[in-house]
């Protein structure tokens, strides 16, 4: 749900001023209404800082913490300084070091030369000169025939040198080359040393990661703090010739009492009124254990307005299912719960959610596993186990199997969340412009569960449909003119006829379009199914005969093997539900979002 704001208007003395900034500040929930669109040089520049704080504490966050005689500095701006410096040398030397291994594979085939010899050579008349042919192209009698001199081969190459006296030139098919600059000793000595330079480098950073990243932070958290109250200031309206300043901001309902028990101690004059649709006040999510885990994927997407319904605890349900259809692996199911329970305890706070919301799914996994009949790749309806073979004889007989059952499981599961947006759709646009809004998409609700249900009722008691059709025509009827006439009732009556007709085009294929599109369940069940199963075949047939031996290869080949199902299936199960969410559910339930987050002014360190 979205939490209810209300919205504050505060007149304060000038003197005053700075001390009800930091009040406001330590109580901190106060969300600033922005008055001006731009904002000035100096903030601009802050928040480039910031972005740079940002960039090395996710740098040094990722180093291990070592031990080292050398230490960060406790001073969070100098220790920035000083990481940005090592920051660029560290960049610098690699460039070096890519440059220098480069020149090392070309020098590599010559080895190691004198230049001395080589200038000797020179001012004797005898000139070295450096030469490379493939090797296919490589005669032996040229040794008799030329005073050349095979260095190496690398890569298909031959590399040889010819001693050139006077203006003998040497007619062979070969490529004369540039000769080396510097010989392989030289080139390994330099990157022997680049690499220590690179390490010392390492180590410095290391040291800052363990004492100075959290001085570093808390630099951070200043110049925010200071950006924060800046803009204040500069949303701040001087009223009465600036004797007295009015600050404007939104305040969650539930988290009201503290700031008007201090304003009201100390005699602050304010204003407080419920926010209006019209108002456009940020948005703070409020949901139950369950939905809250959710609330992470709804914001990948975007926030709702403030006057629409948060779908968060309304897609839930089905992104769990969904994703445990596309996996569909009892055994992942099982990897995946245990290993979030484990890991809950050990990861940050910001991570519990994740790790609570990864349980959920490795359950909804080992569901789906359960109902198609898949265990790490092994299709238990093959096996001879008592109910998986019960059920494939049963199926057998009716002339279907599971796969063709899970295909229809999808399709139905698809049919329901389109069903379950459009009610969700029909609150929305009453709860966002009245009921008579949302009479044309009733009609459409009042059509399909109509149908739906006379059909079924055929089905089940063998009524022929046929029978049923008057009940038909006049839910026809009915439905028909809450879509072609009453879309609107503060429309023209022949408006709504013609925007009833174009709605009714896209209603048609567009609920077409969706439901099919449920069908990537099954099909994304399936493959994850065929991959495991091709990973248990490989293991089985190139584990060998020797015992031992054969036991650790085909371990080796499902460990890796499933790994990489896992992996890449497990990525295909969070896509494609949460497409399945944002696409086909936000557009039937008339999600438009555009919400902006509560964020309040407060203190951070």
């Amino acid at each position: 749900m979205i939490v209810p704001m209300h919205k504050f208007s505060f007149l304060v003395f000038h003197q005053d001023y700075n001390d009800f900034l930091e009040e406001v500040r330590k109580i901190g929930v106060v969300h600033l209404i922005e008055k001006r669109e731009d904002v000035s040089d100096e903030v601009r520049e802050k928040y480039d800082r910031i972005k740079q704080i940002q960039s090395v504490v996710k740098f040094l966050g990722k180093r291990k913490f070592g031990q080292t005689a050398e230490k960060g500095s406790d001073n969070g701006q100098q220790a920035l300084e000083e990481v940005k410096t090592l920051i660029g040398d560290l960049e610098d030397k690699f460039q070096q070091l890519t440059l220098l291994e480069k020149e090392i594979s070309q020098v590599r085939p010559w080895g190691d030369f004198s230049k001395d010899t080589i200038q000797k050579l020179a001012g004797e008349g005898l000139h070295v000169k450096f030469y490379s042919v493939p090797a296919s192209r490589f005669k032996e009698e040229w040794f008799e025939q030329y005073p050349i001199e095979e260095i190496g081969k690398q890569a298909g190459q031959n590399y040889f040198v010819y001693i050139q006296e006077g203006e003998e030139e040497l007619e062979l098919d070969a490529d004369e080359i540039r000769p080396p600059e510097r010989p392989l000793s030289e080139l390994n000595y330099y990157r022997k040393k680049i690499q220590e330079d690179i390490r010392t480098v390492n180590e410095k950073l290391d040291a800052h990661a363990g004492k100075s990243l959290e001085a570093i932070k808390t630099y951070g958290y200043s110049i925010k703090e200071s950006v924060d109250v800046h803009l204040a200031l500069e949303n701040t309206e001087k009223q009465a010739d600036e004797k007295v300043m009015l600050l404007e901001g939104w305040v969650p309902e539930e988290r009201k009492e503290a700031l008007t028990d201090y304003l009201e101690t100390n005699n602050i004059l304010y204003v407080a009124i419920r926010a209006e649709q019209s108002d456009q006040p940020p948005v703070l999510l409020k949901n139950k254990k369950f939905a809250k885990k959710f609330e992470m994927l709804g914001e990948l997407y975007s926030l709702p307005k403030y006057s629409e319904l948060d779908l968060t605890p309304f897609f839930a349900p089905f992104y769990v299912l969904f994703f445990g259809f596309c996996l569909g692996d009892a055994g992942y199911g099982i990897l995946m719960a245990v290993a979030a329970l484990l890991l809950k305890k050990k990861v940050q706070k910001e991570l519990k959610h994740v790790m609570g919301l990864i349980f959920y799914l490795g359950l909804s996994t080992f569901l789906f596993g359960v109902i198609s009949g898949v265990f790490f790749g092994i299709p238990l309806f093959d096996t001879s186990l008592p109910v998986y073979r019960d059920l494939a004889i049963r199926f057998e007989q009716q002339g279907t199997d599971i796969n063709m059952l899970l295909f229809y499981l999808a399709l139905l599961l698809g049919g329901i969340q389109i069903i379950f947006g459009l009610i969700l759709k029909a609150i929305n646009e009453t709860k966002q412009f009245g009921w008579t809004f949302a009479v044309g998409t009733l009609g459409w609700i009042v059509l399909l569960i109509g149908s739906i249900s006379i059909y079924g009722y055929s089905a089940i008691s063998d009524i022929p449909f046929e029978t049923l059709y008057p009940a038909l025509y006049v839910l026809l009827g009915i439905s028909g003119v809450m879509i072609l006439f009453l879309n609107n009732l503060k429309r023209n009556i022949l408006m709504n006829f013609g925007l009833g007709l174009w709605n009714t085009y896209n209603m048609v294929t567009g609920i077409l379009g969706d439901l099919l599109s449920y069908i990537r369940l099954f099909a994304l069940g399936i493959s994850s199914a065929i991959l495991g199963f091709v990973f248990n075949s490989l293991a089985v047939s190139m584990s060998g005969s020797i015992p031992v031996v054969s036991i650790l290869i085909m371990t080796v080949i499902l460990v890796i093997g499933h790994g990489i199902n896992l992996f890449m299936s497990g990525l295909g199960a969070f896509v494609h539900p949460m497409r399945l969410t944002f696409v086909e559910f936000y557009k039937n339930a008339g999600f438009s979002g555009g919400g902006k987050h509560y964020k309040p002014f407060k203190k951070i360190i």
